[in-house]
């Protein structure tokens, strides 16, 4: 696509803003994907410590790829006045601090894998103080039954949330220190800062869908968690206010930047961008994201559900008359994973891997893709990788195919979690998007464990992008809430193989029985 010249129409734009890629694309008034322009995101991987890795983005970088991918897809529209409106989804979790009165910043984009605060998370997960608040939350939750009381009994801090990571970055800061007592001090993760960068530093909001997954946010008050951020010693006056996902105008950005003052209807985090854009919209509803991390997300209605083992409560976007929680749980490195894979010599191209898999006969092999630790329902962030009943006959076929099971099974973990912990009906068909499930094996291999369809939603790498795209839209009036139905496109549907359950259930048990026991 070369050029689009027709004034008369109305398009949206939508970035997603991912962990190693950032995406502009284009919508028209059916929603349907034009065109788009990406760049690679750089991420500075450092250090081996104690601490574990650093995960970090320069930010100058990732403001110069936004604004490029950005005019790229305005240069094809021809007239910026016939984009209605911008949605943003980004990467969660994913912070950085400022001079509020010069605009410069105080360190790079610390991200969502960053392990600096493992220890001091550690550390307070141990302390009397968390466990002292376990315990109160277990007797009010004893004598109440609410579920807000029942996260708090369960609550613990995770190296992944926003909380000790900025706390710790600010301990070693002492610039940071300087400018937070003198009042000087801006703090905002992406969604934050890129409003903030777009109205040239007049509007320091955040949106709930993101703040939800920081730890420094309460899903049940819909504010900030001011009890446990006051617990900790949390700097509270770094925190911004809140506003709408979408449903309202949320800001314009400066008319120097791209040549108008576009408006910004939806800001969401990437996976409850990517849930919407799969048309779980109601309780119940169930999607799988695989992509740089591979998601669980089940929408829970207008209550947050509280877990027992691991599943987070979340806001899934919040517009003036529509609102949704989400139960989610998560897999960290899936694509890290699939890329390390490849650098052994697994494979040479990626395409070909579910044919390789589906093709290869099952070894009694077992693969724990735990790079960066594992997560629900587990929630072991020390456990590592391994592969599990190695022999020397073993091909880089089986491995492959360990592997491609391994994030299968990861997801029927978290699903059967699911099934555990939540009392009301789950929806029969499930969801699937992100890049990784373009692996039919991976999907097929879900859908016959789980004993459900699984459906692959079109287009399926740009799930976040779309579900933004959908909201902005509501929010220019391009369409309505009754409208969305017609906007979701089915891929592909896999549907369980009942001569393969019975084997490939031994071989899930057995195999998580053996990751148990490693770990």
């Amino acid at each position: 696509m070369n050029g689009i010249r027709n004034v008369m129409k109305k398009y949206i734009i939508a970035i997603d803003v991912g962990t190693t890629t950032i995406r502009s694309c284009l919508f028209d008034d059916r929603c349907r994907l034009l065109t788009f322009a990406e760049r690679p995101v750089p991420l500075d991987l450092s250090g081996a410590d104690d601490e574990g890795m650093r995960a970090e983005i320069d930010p100058h970088l990732l403001w110069d790829a936004f604004c490029t991918v950005c005019r790229e897809i305005m240069n094809k529209v021809g007239d910026v006045h016939s984009i209605a409106s911008m949605g943003i989804s980004c990467q969660r979790n994913t912070f950085v601090c400022w001079n509020k009165e010069t605009g410069e910043l105080c360190h790079k984009l610390v991200t969502w894998k960053d392990c600096r605060a493992r220890s001091e998370c550690k550390r307070w997960n141990e302390s009397f103080t968390l466990k002292a608040m376990n315990i109160a939350g277990a007797l009010l939750y004893f004598f109440t039954r609410q579920q807000r009381f029942k996260s708090l009994k369960m609550f613990a801090f995770l190296s992944a949330m926003v909380t000790h990571r900025l706390m710790v970055t600010l301990a070693q800061n002492p610039e940071m220190r300087m400018l937070h007592r003198s009042g000087k001090l801006a703090f905002g993760c992406l969604d934050t800062w890129l409003i903030y960068k777009l109205t040239n530093g007049d509007i320091h909001v955040t949106e709930p869908s993101s703040a939800s997954s920081t730890g420094l946010f309460d899903p049940y008050t819909m504010n900030w968690g001011y009890i446990i951020l006051w617990l900790i010693s949390f700097p509270l006056s770094l925190l911004p206010p809140h506003t709408f996902t979408a449903g309202v105008p949320l800001a314009l950005c400066d008319r120097r930047i791209f040549g108008t003052a576009l408006s910004i209807g939806a800001v969401a985090g990437d996976q409850q961008a990517a849930l919407f854009a799969s048309g779980c919209w109601r309780r119940g509803d169930v999607s799988i994201c695989m992509g740089t991390g591979s998601f669980l997300s089940l929408n829970t209605g207008n209550c947050p559900i509280a877990s027992m083992r691991g599943l987070y409560p979340l806001v899934g976007w919040k517009l003036p008359n529509m609102q949704s929680y989400v139960a989610e749980g998560c897999s960290h490195d899936t694509a890290l994973i699939l890329k390390w894979a490849e650098s052994i010599g697994l494979f040479d191209d990626i395409t070909l891997t579910s044919n390789i898999a589906a093709k290869t006969p099952r070894a009694d092999l077992c693969f724990v893709p735990a790079f960066g630790g594992l997560q629900t329902p587990i929630n072991d962030a020390t456990a590592c990788c391994a592969f599990m009943g190695l022999r020397a006959s073993t091909s880089k076929d089986e491995m492959l195919r360990a592997i491609l099971e391994s994030i299968a099974f990861r997801m029927v973990q978290i699903w059967n979690t699911l099934r555990k912990e939540i009392t009301f009906e789950l929806t029969q068909v499930v969801r699937c998007c992100g890049g990784v499930s373009s692996n039919d094996f991976i999907c097929q291999t879900i859908s016959t464990l789980i004993n459900r369809p699984v459906q692959r939603i079109s287009e399926q790498s740009f799930a976040s992008a779309r579900g933004v795209a959908m909201m902005a839209g509501i929010t220019a009036g391009m369409w309505k809430k009754s409208d969305l139905d017609d906007m979701i496109q089915i891929d592909k549907t896999f549907t369980p193989r009942v001569d393969e359950r019975s084997t490939l259930i031994g071989a899930f048990e057995r195999r998580d029985i053996q990751r148990h026991t490693l770990i």
